[in-house]
């Protein structure tokens, strides 16, 4: 026993004796573990302004096809943004990997064109523009387009995924074609050989005209001329303008650069500023953009828009091809100018959308002609060359015109005439016509020679001064050659005995009034009023009943020759 507590206090001993810190830290042990962390596939992208879903997508070098699968899976890859449709600047976005690899890439053919056969030239997409009528405008033929020249474009622009992708705005890089091999133009006179341009002269100042830089900034592969030679402007004219006296500007004569100031750069100016000067007829799908809109339908801005399908998936309308509209009755339509597969139609008719297929070309009756066929519950066309009458409150109206659209919306029909003036000496129609019309459920539209929207302007109502019948005002305006032949020794004191005294010698007849305009053989507006007209004087006179005292209708009366009173309460 006595043992045992000698080796205890001996153990007591022997700690204290220790370092302190023996006794203060305990013994830990470490044990470490590899865990596994499966990283998400793809890669991460930080949006920048002005980037959206789609856009981001087709930069890494999805397909369509592949966006359309790949949509479903991007949200849940991105559970910490809310809305994968509205990006803000900054996020970071987990972008999934394409599928297959051998079509993750565009596969981008290369063109068959020599480097030294085409020029870049820059050019900022336009609304309407497609890139066959794009190279057309640069002068290469169809041959070349199709075969050389759609392939040379997509090798020359990467960020582009297909040549049905263009939007509007975007800047792209064209292939312009040297002479060899651009459309034929008209020959110009032969010069003396000494005088006669090269093929390369008229390529560049093809250029100076269309950017307006000077010859010398051009830098070609051809051999450099020192002086552009004049005929170039030949090559830019249209076939049906009549080339301006070529001999003159082909051949200069000796010691003369063809310009006053010796810069030879005087006929390049001059053709310039024709060009800037010439305007054409707005058409294609700004034109029907125009009419429509007249007519209450409703674009939906923007270059692409995306809408849930039920399920997973997606439907990407690209608003530059394939118009979205809201309709006046109520639906959205969706004019495509390009085929579409079935499913993406079956998508569109599960969202509501009624799907027009039309031609490229964007015809205005084409597209009227195919809402009618679609909606002919809310849309009709009156038949070309036939006479639509209506009355309206009395007043009748009397329309003819080859686009006449009858519209029923709740009940109510509302018609929409197209009036288009022909020439720009076509008188514009008179103020008034459009409210006295409008007053009959009528919209006209009326556009000017280059189809764009074109009226006078409206009046105030309460600025338009309607007179008012009484016996002085009516024998001022007839100012008969003999007044006491018609009215006798004894002038009339009152209205009532002014009307009887006219009626008794057949001056005053009751009848209709007409005022109508014209525009060709197919276009015609006729507006007739009960009234009761007055003869035996040099003008002509027209009195009105109180209902038919509108100011804007006495305005249209007036400006067909008419004087016109209206009778007193």
């Amino acid at each position: 026993m006595k043992r045992a507590v000698l080796l205890i206090l001996a153990l007591c001993f022997l700690t204290s004796i220790t370092k302190p810190g023996f006794s203060e830290k305990p013994l830990r042990l470490f044990f470490e573990k590899n865990i596994r962390v499966d990283r998400k596939p793809g890669e991460e992208h930080i949006v920048k302004q002005g980037e959206w879903l789609y856009k981001i997508l087709e930069s890494k070098g999805y397909s369509a096809s592949q966006i359309q699968r790949a949509l479903p899976g991007i949200q849940t890859l991105n559970p910490h943004i809310p809305d994968i449709n509205r990006l803000m600047p900054g996020q970071v976005i987990q972008i999934p990997e394409v599928s297959s690899a051998a079509d993750a890439g565009i596969k981008r053919p290369r063109a068959s064109v020599p480097p030294g056969a085409y020029e870049k030239k820059p050019y900022v997409i336009r609304q309407g523009d497609t890139l066959i009528q794009i190279l057309k405008a640069q002068g290469i033929s169809n041959k070349l387009i199709y075969s050389r020249y759609l392939d040379l474009f997509l090798e020359l622009n990467p960020e582009v995924p297909n040549s049905n992708t263009l939007r509007v705005g975007q800047e792209v890089i064209l292939p312009v074609t040297t002479n060899d091999e651009t459309v034929p133009a008209p020959a110009p006179v032969p010069a003396p050989p000494a005088q006669q341009s090269a093929k390369p002269a008229q390529t560049v100042v093809t250029q100076v005209i269309e950017t307006g830089q000077a010859p010398a900034v051009q830098s070609r592969p051809v051999q450099p001329q020192p002086r552009p030679a004049p005929p170039a402007p030949l090559v830019l004219q249209p076939p049906q303008i009549p080339l301006a006296e070529p001999p003159q500007t082909v051949t200069p004569s000796s010691g003369s650069t063809g310009s006053a100031d010796g810069t030879g750069q005087s006929d390049t100016s001059n053709a310039t500023a024709t060009k800037k000067t010439e305007r054409s007829p707005k058409t294609g799908l700004p034109f029907v953009k125009t009419v429509l809109e007249q007519m209450r339908f409703k674009f939906v801005p923007g270059d692409e828009s995306m809408f849930p399908l039920p399920g997973s998936e997606w439907l990407v309308v690209k608003l530059s091809e394939t118009p979205l509209l809201d309709a006046p009755w109520g639906g959205k339509i969706l004019f495509c100018p390009v085929p579409k597969n079935a499913a993406w139609i079956a998508s569109a008719n599960k969202l509501g959308m009624k799907v027009c297929t039309i031609s490229p070309r964007w015809s205005l009756q084409d597209v009227l002609e195919k809402l009618a066929s679609s909606f002919p519950r809310h849309f009709r066309l009156w038949g070309a060359g036939r006479e639509l009458v209506l009355s309206r409150n009395g007043v009748g109206v009397t329309l003819m015109s080859p686009q006449i659209a009858i519209m029923e919306q709740g009940g109510q029909k509302r018609i929409h005439m197209i009036w288009s003036r022909q020439s720009k000496d076509s008188p514009s129609l008179p103020q008034g016509l459009h409210e006295v019309l409008d007053a009959a459920q009528i919209k006209l539209i009326e556009l000017d020679e280059y189809n764009e929207l074109s009226r006078l302007p409206s009046r105030p109502r309460d600025s338009i001064y309607v007179p008012v019948a009484t016996h002085l005002e009516i024998i001022r305006a007839m100012n008969p050659s003999n007044p006491e032949e018609t009215f006798g020794r004894t002038m009339p004191d009152t209205l009532g005995s002014l009307l009887q005294l006219l009626r008794d010698k057949d001056l005053l007849r009751q009848g209709m009034i007409q005022a109508s305009w014209h525009e060709g053989a197919q276009n015609r507006i006729a507006v007739q009023v009960p009234a009761w007209t007055v003869s035996g004087g040099t003008s002509r006179i027209a009195i009105l009943d109180r209902r038919f005292s509108d100011p804007f209708l006495v305005s249209v009366l007036s400006h067909e020759g008419y004087t016109c009173f209206v009778l007193p309460d």
